[in-house]
């Protein structure tokens, strides 16, 4: 794929992702190709390319987890403090939203519903011609021992599977 081939295709994604801001509380959005390449990005400049680029190899390891026991990820709601991450899988890699914890959620599966069928085919494209994401040289982070990491678990009732809550 030629650079302005490349450029045309983000463009097109970036205008689909601009229409999910028409959902109140929705913040922002990217797209990523399922070998963590970042195509599009219609996102505060607050978060930096390389940022999101770094989201997304680790969510699309994620989906590579469940597709490891057997399971496949099609959507998946992270929450954190007053936001949350809804991912939905494409067929050539991954549709990350970024909204407020108050978004009304039935209207943001509809939208990312109207909008993946919309980017997949350019997504599946993107994840065929594109090369590979160079390999990331960040250094492993350092281990903290136990009690630090347990004292920075979720707190309590932050937990949850499924809509229950888990220890």
């Amino acid at each position: 794929m030629t650079a302005p081939d490349a450029a045309a295709l983000a463009e097109g994604v970036r205008a689909s992702l601009a229409t999910l801001k028409d959902v109140a509380g929705i913040a922002g959005s990217f797209v990523c190709t399922q070998s963590g390449r970042l195509v599009a990005r219609e996102i505060p400049a607050l978060f930096e390319d390389a940022a999101l680029a770094e989201a997304s190899g680790r969510l699309t390891r994620l989906r590579e987890t469940f597709a490891a026991v057997g399971d496949r990820l099609d959507v998946a709601v992270v929450r954190f403090r007053d936001h949350k991450l809804y991912l939905k899988a494409l067929g050539g890699g991954m549709l990350c939203i970024v909204a407020e914890d108050r978004v009304n959620m039935p209207a943001l599966r509809m939208a990312a519903n109207l909008v993946g069928r919309r980017i997949g085919p350019s997504v599946a494209r993107a994840q065929a011609e594109l090369p590979p994401s160079p390999p990331e040289k960040s250094p492993a982070p350092p281990q903290r021992p136990a009690a630090d990491r347990a004292a920075a678990a979720a707190p309590a009732g932050m937990r949850r599977f499924r809509g229950r809550a888990v220890d």
